[in-house]
């Protein structure tokens, strides 16, 4: 019998159609994330997004998965330990958000500078209060790039174009992307005292959670800004709202968060300091379009030659840092 592909979520036509016609496996695609459980007892490969979440429980479901591909750049919605024990090779699409991803970083920093948004809701509202909007330069500031892969790397040539100084904290990254900048490698600690601007770009994983927590704010400059379009709990969002109100930081743009969609509980709500996304980084046509395809193309390998690429998880770790004591 032909393996069993089911895709769970959004994915592009031609992406499903060009894995369809390879005759390599059967594909299904789910309308509906509820009709997941009728088909993981034939499922031999899953192409998801982030609304599946792949459990303990979910693969007990599934005896014949052989293959998951999450059409993400993140996988904390992937229980990764439970995948090893059973053999499933787990594969993602890091390169496909990277330019959405970057490009969304960049709007944020923009906006935490430039107060747009606010003038833009007095015009709306037939004001013209023009002062109350002065704004900052970009140009001669230092940006601190954490996590020079992907993302990082396209955030660092937007801050080139604008005249910024750039560092950047990344003790994974090859040489070549520190040379490709003209950058010396930075320390964490470093980087928090020299940057006016902070922009994480790094996994979730349990050592990365809570990296940016309020013992760090006592090493960074008073007007500093926060940016962070990776995973929601790399910065302790109770501890960043603390700073915002006590002026340990000048402003946060945030596009991610400990919990989604954010509670109306939350402290960040009431700041004026802070630009919020609803975890949007990825959601472009174009982002969508190339996530779908590549992973497309990582079943089609997988199934002609049982080889795996951007497999899951990461071999490097970032927990030798201790970013969370």
């Amino acid at each position: 019998m032909k393996p069993y592909i089911v895709i769970t979520e959004k994915f592009a036509l031609d992406a499903q159609v060009t894995l369809k016609n390879s005759g390599l496996a059967e594909v299904v695609k789910l309308s509906s994330l509820n009709e997941l459980a009728d088909h993981l007892d034939k499922a031999t490969g899953l192409i998801i997004r982030s609304k599946t979440k792949i459990t303990r429980e979910l693969l007990a479901q599934a005896p014949h998965l052989k293959l998951i591909i999450t059409c993400t750049s993140g996988f904390d919605h992937i229980d990764l330990q439970a995948t090893q024990e059973k053999n499933i090779h787990v594969m993602y699409t890091p390169n496909a958000n990277a330019q959405s991803a970057a490009e969304l970083t960049w709007a944020l920093i923009l906006n935490t500078h430039r107060p747009i948004l606010e003038s833009h809701k007095q015009m709306k509202a037939g004001l013209w209060d023009r002062e109350k909007f002065q704004g900052f330069e970009l140009h001669g500031r230092t940006l601190g790039i954490v996590g020079l892969g992907r993302i990082g790397q396209k955030v660092a040539a937007f801050a080139k174009v604008f005249g910024m100084n750039v560092v950047a904290f990344d003790p994974y990254c090859e040489d070549e992307a520190f040379e490709k900048f003209n950058l010396e490698r930075s320390s964490y600690e470093e980087l928090l005292k020299q940057s006016d601007i902070i922009t994480f770009h790094v996994p979730l994983t349990k050592e990365t959670k809570n990296m940016m927590n309020r013992s760090h704010f006592e090493y960074t400059n008073k007007d500093v800004v926060i940016i962070n379009a990776s995973r929601g709990s790399v910065v302790n969002e109770d501890d960043l709202y603390e700073a915002l109100e006590d002026g340990s930081v000048r402003a946060a743009g945030l596009d991610v968060y400990a919990k989604e969609p954010l509670t109306r509980e939350s402290k960040l709500l009431k700041s004026q300091k802070v630009v919020l996304t609803q975890h949007i980084g990825a959601l472009t046509d174009e982002a969508f379009s190339k996530a779908s395809m590549e992973a497309c193309q990582l079943c089609i390998e997988f199934l002609k030659t049982n080889k795996t690429q951007n497999t899951l998880p990461f071999q490097n770790n970032w927990g030798s840092m201790m970013f969370n004591d």
